[in-house]
């Protein structure tokens, strides 16, 4: 257990160095008809086929700038009901997220969890912070999703999640 905690907190630390040196990609933003527009990559992500960082809540809420920000629990389920999901198997695993409402697109790697200093099931399952609680306790909502299921559900802060910004849309 001890060696579980000083790994989290030398990765944290880490993560918090690489963050103040500003390492992560300048991101292109998608219009997709909705409330904000979405980042074409994730953080630390050169390409929207690389998985990018992986950052616990608290560091991934450092990431905002500018008008840059981490997505709500309702832009992910707007995200959610106004695109068609395809999942791609060809290449980078996951989903090509296309809007009902002009057809432009986003892919989202299915870049997995970290837990600790390990990322499992790289390639069948993506995880991304969202920027709510759950109030009264330490679990954050996030974008869940797998071969069959895409959604928004909870989970603890302190794993290390993918990271796709957005922006409020131009009116």
């Amino acid at each position: 257990m001890k060696r579980f905690f000083f790994t989290s907190v030398i990765l944290n630390l880490l993560t918090s160095i690489l963050l103040s040196f500003n390492v992560h990609a300048q991101n292109e933003f998608v219009d997709l008809g909705l409330s904000v527009t979405w980042a074409t990559c994730n953080v630390g992500a050169n390409s929207p086929e690389e998985n990018g960082e992986y950052y616990t809540f608290d560091n991934a809420l450092t990431l905002k700038k500018n008008e840059e920000r981490l997505p709500t629990k309702e832009e992910f389920q707007e995200l959610i009901d106004n695109c068609t999901w395809l999942w791609t198997e060809e290449g980078v695993h996951g989903y090509m997220a296309t809007s009902k409402k002009n057809g432009n697109s986003i892919f989202l790697p299915a870049a997995s969890t970290r837990y600790g200093t390990s990322v499992e099931l790289v390639g069948s399952h993506g995880g991304y912070w969202s920027s709510s609680t759950d109030d009264g306790s330490d679990f954050v909502a996030f974008l869940y999703f797998c071969i069959f299921d895409v959604s928004v559900g909870f989970d603890d802060r302190s794993l290390g999640r993918s990271v796709r910004l957005v922006q409020d849309a131009k009116k």
